[in-house]
């Protein structure tokens, strides 16, 4: 079933990107004050659709869709740039969007900003007209929101557009979800060899505590037969060794989130969804390493508590 239909060009994420030219009053007699922003190019309904939080005044209505109105939408990145501290709807700004002079837009609303290239990290601040305004015709790109079947739907639409003008071809028909991964795909792939490498790390780090403890085991032979001469019990031979892999692994652990915490401007544009500074996952990754910890501990720490007090102090 579909829901709702509009229009907009390009869309969130494809990789495309209009540039406009925009300034305050003040730019006419200082071009230097003009700066650049992203362009859409959008039907009425479009935020409905692309489910885009207004924040302030109004989104465009079929009244809009008219040229020489001269009404714009901003996004919040915008309104905090251009008007600082005040309401957006109703001042105006200028833009080159149809030649080397600047027009006069009214901005009647202003929405949350949307990532136009990726999800990890914020475009520049965006300006909307409509279609009607560019001219008519400017938009070749359609939104669907849909429920059920997406085969269905696609072959629905091809259906009816083919109804309407035979000469029309549909083409790159997909779903939102493409787009994301497609944009999100070297952020991936990075995420995917910063993770790898995390295992080969997590494995090296066993693998060292293990051989640290093991000649620690080797090196304190005799100390350990004494105590078990004099009464310690293989579970106090067992703990003590456990106890000091645990101790040097605490201490790498407290290392690497320190570390962590100041390599965090590095992480933000390639996490999506999870703060950098994300509390739980700095805790499931501690308890992880001390799990690792523990069973690089336990080998060595098995083999003190079985060693034989006789047999230790005679080798030594």
């Amino acid at each position: 079933t579909v829901t709702s239909v509009s229009g907009g060009t390009p869309l969130p994420l494809q990789n495309t990107s209009s540039n406009v030219r925009w300034g305050p009053e003040e730019a006419l007699a200082n071009p230097s004050l003009f700066q650049q922003a992203d362009f859409r190019i959008v039907e009425p309904n479009y935020f409905d659709v692309m489910r885009t939080r207004i924040i302030e005044g109004r989104t465009f209505t079929a009244a809009d869709n008219a040229p020489n109105l001269k009404h714009a939408i901003i996004d919040d990145v915008f309104a905090r740039k251009a008007f600082p501290g005040q309401k957006a709807v109703g001042k105006r700004f200028l833009a080159r969007t149809g030649g080397p002079d600047p027009t006069w837009y009214e901005v009647i609303g202003v929405v949350q900003h949307q990532r136009n290239v990726s999800p990890a990290f914020d475009s520049r601040e965006t300006m909307y007209l409509t279609d009607g305004e560019v001219g008519f015709g400017a938009v070749n790109q359609w939104v669907i929101r849909t429920t059920g079947d997406l085969d269905r739907i696609a072959q629905a639409a091809r259906s009816v557009v083919r109804q309407l003008d035979p000469s029309l071809i549909v083409v790159d028909l997909q779903p939102m979800t493409v787009l994301i991964d497609r944009a999100m795909g070297p952020t991936r792939f990075a995420m995917v060899c910063i993770g790898v490498f995390a295992v080969i790390a997590g494995i090296l780090a066993a693998v060292g505590l293990y051989g640290v403890l093991a000649t620690a085991v080797r090196q304190r032979t005799a100390e350990i037969g004494v105590r078990m001469a004099f009464g310690a019990t293989p579970t106090n031979v067992f703990g003590l060794v456990v106890k000091q892999g645990l101790a040097l692994s605490a201490i790498g652990i407290v290392v690497g989130l320190a570390s962590a915490f100041a390599l965090t401007r590095a992480m933000r544009t390639m996490v999506v969804g999870v703060g950098t500074t994300d509390p739980t996952t700095y805790i499931a990754m501690s308890v992880v390493f001390l799990v690792i910890a523990a069973f690089a501990c336990w080998i060595p720490a098995r083999r003190a508590a079985l060693l034989d007090p006789l047999e230790a102090l005679r080798e030594e």
